[in-house]
């Protein structure tokens, strides 16, 4: 209470305002389920998030649409229908957080950007409830990148950063901190986190000489990235990360069935990555020890691909000679992995509608092995055979499998398994066909888009989809989507094997022309599975989470020796408002649905009553749900942005200066004060008149009660909904307090002419509103240095503000403070609910006129619809107005089937000047 009144006096405490609605800190604990739950790690599910774009001024929204399903079949979930979206910054903090509802295994939603958001590099992430169980492996990850509104070069907090490294032996990373730029009130230490080479070291940097902050670090010579965090006394953080070497370049080699086997026939992937983390283009050739050429290889533009070894020897040593392009005659030696006197080798090929699959061994002659097929937990095939000469060779036909990533294994006749080898089997006969068609072939500026959408199987039946469309300007967007992650390369790929994969759109992209071949590259060198499949049954502890609700528990003395029932009465203050009784059960849990409620923060009250009716203070612990561990990978920081991206956010910006120059300013209308004046002298308010003036607002009991409503908890909150032009009510810790609005200095309190000390400050938020008779507010009150000082007695005269604002409360029952009845049972909370929807806004152009040309549409994202479902006949239609762009157009479309069939489709067309535009001719 001591800091509260200083803090009014020097203004160095952040105050949370509740301007709409209230915010009581709650004591909650989480308690696990009695039940257990069994099931395998297969049964996850999957969450696949489609993006409007991957790059934002910070003044935009992020449109998206949700998709959970199974991780089998891809079907959509029937197990979780609450999805958590979560937009984490550049300092590894989540500074949005949506609950999406999900229906039939979709939903979408929207995130708005805040002009107060620093550029960088940002990560979307979802997840469910459920997934919870099974570590981070399925979580839905996407970083994006947000740019400044401004282009105003900002100070940076880490600065003059430089590495010395004259001396080899001794390589020292130096930088300098201005922690000011992020708190103006900073002293003292400061907090500084180094990540490198996978550990984090906390420093505390103290100032310098001149008030500065400077390090000194000594950097390993193998590393190659570095971040720097520094965090402020007020929380505030800033990150950045650097390469400490720009001519890196690490080129790796991976063996088909993971090893090179002596005397036999190995395929080999390989992969170049730059600096950054990205591939790079290489070409090159093998050559032995002897200096004899083997084989060549070029990689493709994500600096991959694969050769043949033939018939390698364990007593020869194989090295990548990398030849430079620009350099004649230099030439880089990489080794390749050593070769293993014994082993097995698993060749697959993709054929015409078959898989070509090849065992090689060089110790098992004849004997009996098993092949397994296996995709996403599920075996499809397998199949014993019988070495000859230590070679087999079997075809599988495509359709005996599904679409995606199957790993064939090599075992022994007990089932060991002896090698590995992923394939990805490519099957457009499985997945939707969508057809677009739209109503002209071109269309005019502004003019009326229409499509028809259709979605059939492969022979021609309807199959019932949800749909999402997405339209876009192709020469600002265009190029960076088929780069981008979209529904086939999520589903099929990304989801399923581990680590990053570079422009996943490029794998199912129409114009490549070697889909098969760059996909068997990144078979080989992406990695092992990301999911453990075959993971045994084991017991999870986070049920799916089917519907939202308010969970918790009633406790203490109560249920410590025989089990009681707890009547529960909640009122929800939504819209509309509801009230739900419920009886706890035996273990005193309780769970009330509010499963249809949305927006930001719901409040709500909860009122206990035992079983005879009588209200009782119980120890309610409402369930409260946390966000798994952040992993931000920031070497995505350190990434260059390509020149398409910055192109597309310098036309973002022309776009938003044209908006804001357009904009039209609106004035707002001050409601008339309703507060009555006249009152009754009494002896107590004739003592505060005499004591700290006259009244300038007065509002009557009869006022307030008659604003109380069946859930009212306390003074404070009728007058926070009711009168916030008179009283601005603030949260400081748990507790709840009243200051005099739009005037300056601190405000007191007296209750029935009697100063309110310190101490007793939280106690007059749950005065009941029944028991007032007057409330006044004194601005600028006479003698408030005294009042301020009999109510903190223990305060310096110097630092005792000399000027501010008093609260006259009056009572029924004249008694003051400590006479007045008490409100029982009642606990005043907020809990999250889920996020509003809003529907895109795009203008509509039904009947232009000379004067709607005067403001130009240079939209880039001409329109967005998340969910369109297709009708019986198998069609769905759509509608949009086009912007002043012209040229091509592109329409993207992905589908989802209630079985778990994926689509996606595009579309483009063209868009012409419309000459009765006068800013056209």
């Amino acid at each position: 209470m001591r800091q509260y009144f200083y803090s009014l006096l020097i203004g160095n405490m952040h105050f949370i305002v509740l301007s709409v609605g209230f915010c009581l800190l709650m004591n909650t604990h989480s308690w696990s389920q009695e039940k257990n739950i069994y099931a395998y790690a297969s049964l996850a599910e999957k969450v696949y998030l489609q993006l409007n774009s991957k790059a934002y001024t910070n003044n935009e929204t992020i449109w998206f649409k949700a998709i959970v399903t199974n991780t089998m079949q891809h079907a959509p979930s029937k197990l979780s229908g609450v999805l958590y979206v979560e937009l984490i910054g550049p300092n590894e903090k989540i500074i949005e957080k949506k609950i999406i509802k999900i229906e039939n295994g979709v939903g979408d939603g929207f995130i708005k950007l805040n002009q107060s958001y620093k550029e960088g590099s940002y990560l979307i992430r979802a997840y469910t409830e459920w997934n919870k169980n099974f570590d981070t492996d399925f979580l839905f990850e996407e970083y994006i990148q947000v740019f400044t509104f401004s282009k105003k070069d900002k100070a940076s907090p880490i600065f003059n950063i430089v590495l010395d490294d004259s001396k080899k032996s001794d390589r020292r990373l130096k930088a300098n901190f201005d922690p000011f730029l992020l708190d103006s009130l900073h002293e003292k230490n400061l907090t500084l986190i180094v990540s490198l080479d996978g550990r984090k070291d906390t420093l505390l940097i103290k100032k310098n000489r001149k008030d500065g902050y400077e390090m000194e670090y000594l950097i390993p010579d193998e590393s190659q990235f570095i971040t720097l965090q520094i965090q402020a006394k007020n929380g505030s953080g800033y990150s950045k990360s650097m390469v400490l070497d720009q001519d890196f370049m690490d080129l790796q080699f991976f063996p088909e069935s993971g090893i090179l086997v002596h005397g036999l026939t190995s395929k080999i992937g390989y992969k170049a990555l730059d600096a950054n983390g990205k591939g790079i283009i290489v070409k090159g050739k093998i050559v032995n020890d002897k200096g004899e050429d083997i084989a060549h290889f070029k990689s493709n533009s994500l600096g991959m691909g694969s050769f043949f070894l033939n018939k390698v020897d364990s007593s020869a040593t194989y090295f990548a000679k990398l030849v430079s392009n620009t350099d004649d005659g230099i030439s880089l030696l990489y080794p390749l992995p050593k070769i293993s006197p014994l082993g097995n080798v698993l060749f697959i090929r993709g054929g015409d509608q078959k898989v070509l699959i090849e065992v090689s061994s060089n110790y098992l002659y004849n004997d009996s092995i098993y092949l397994r097929a296996s995709c996403r937990g599920i075996d499809y095939y397998e199949v014993k055979g019988k070495l000859k000469q230590g070679n087999l060779k079997i075809s599988l036909p495509t359709d005996r499998i599904p679409e995606g990533i199957i790993a064939f294994t090599m075992m022994d006749g007990s089932g060991y398994p002896l090698a590995e080898r992923l394939y990805f089997n490519e099957r457009i006969d499985s997945r939707i066909k969508i057809n677009i068609s739209s109503d002209k072939e071109f269309y005019e500026q502004r003019e009326m888009t229409k499509l028809s959408i259709e979605t059939k199987n492969d022979d021609g039946e309807v199959i019932p989809s949800n749909l999402s469309l997405l339209v876009l300007n192709k020469k600002q967007l265009g190029i960076t989507r088929h780069r981008r992650q979209n529904i086939l390369s999520y589903f099929l790929l990304s989801s399923d094997l581990k680590g990053r994969i570079e422009n996943p759109g490029f794998y199912f992209s129409n114009t490549n022309s070697d889909k098969q071949g760059d996909l068997d590259a990144l078979m080989l060198t992406q990695g092992w599975r990301k999911y453990k499949y075959t993971e045994p049954m084991k017991i999870f502890i986070v049920p799916p989470e089917k519907e939202l609700a308010i969970k918790g528990r009633v406790g203490g003395v109560l249920f410590r020796k025989k089990r009681k029932e707890v009547a529960l009465t909640l009122l929800t203050l939504g819209n509309p408002n509801a009230i739900q009784t419920q009886m706890t059960d035996s273990l005193g849990r309780f769970s009330f649905d509010i499963n249809n409620e949305f927006g930001n923060n719901l409040e709500v009250l909860l009122q206990s009553e035992n079983k005879s009716g009588k209200k009782r203070n119980y120890n309610i612990d409402i369930n409260k749900k946390k966000s798994p561990d952040i992993a931000f990978d920031q070497v995505r920081t350190i990434e260059k942005i390509d020149s398409i991206t910055y192109a597309l956010v310098e036309k973002k910006m022309v776009e938003n200066w044209i908006d804001d120059a357009f904009q039209l300013s609106s004035g707002v209308n001050e409601l008339d004060e309703v507060v009555l004046k006249t009152y009754s002298m009494t002896p107590q308010r004739y003592e505060v008149i005499k004591r700290y003036g006259e009244a300038d607002e007065i509002i009557t009991g009869k006022a307030i009660h008659e604003k109380e409503k069946k859930w009212s908890y306390g003074l404070y909150s009728v007058l926070l909904f009711n009168f916030p032009d008179l009283i601005e009510i603030r949260r400081i810790g748990h507790d709840l307090y009243a200051w005099v609005y739009d005037s300056p200095g601190p405000t007191l309190v007296v209750i029935d002419g009697e100063p309110v000390m310190e101490y007793d400050y939280p106690l007059i938020s749950s005065i009941p509103p029944s028991e007032v008779s007057s409330f006044e507010i004194i601005k600028s009150a006479e003698n408030f240095f005294n009042l301020f000082m009999t109510v903190v007695p223990d305060a310096h005269p110097l630092e005792a503000p000399k000027n501010g604002n008093v609260i006259a409360i009056y009572t029924k029952s004249g008694k003051g403070l400590h006479g007045v009845q008490r409100s029982v049972g009642i606990l005043s909370t907020t809990v999250p609910v889920f996020s509003p929807r809003q529907e895109f806004y795009a203008p509509k152009y039904k009947n232009l006129t000379k004067d709607d040309w005067i403001k130009p549409d240079l939209r880039a994202l001409v329109h967005w619809e998340p969910s369109l479902e297709i009708d019986t006949l198998g069609y769905v239609s759509d509608a949009f107005y086009n912007a002043d762009n012209t040229g091509e157009m592109l329409v993207i479309v992905e589908a989802i089937s209630a079985t778990g069939a994926i689509g996606y489709k595009e579309l483009v067309y063209e868009v012409i000047k419309n000459y009765n535009n006068t800013r056209s001719k």
